[in-house]
């Protein structure tokens, strides 16, 4: 299972729109959304809570300002 997201993982990926967290990642790297100018939409597969708990690294003003969409599958 994915747990977290390296530094550069999708830098500079301009044509990115859309993604989808699942609920085990606990960290995001340093410029791992930075230069996604498209970027608008964050689907998170756990709850608000889970997510505010994510460490999130520098150079992430993209992903920290898109539309946080929550998806809470659980019990």
């Amino acid at each position: 299972s994915v747990t977290s997201i390296g530094n550069g993982a999708f830098q500079s990926c301009s044509s990115l729109t859309r993604i989808e967290i699942p609920e085990g990642v606990t960290s995001i790297g340093n410029y791992a959304f930075s230069g996604c100018r498209s970027l608008t939409t964050v689907n998170y597969r756990g709850t608000q809570a889970q997510f505010e708990a994510i460490t999130i690294g520098t150079n992430n003003d993209q992903f920290i300002n898109a539309n946080i969409v929550y998806e809470y599958t659980g019990p």
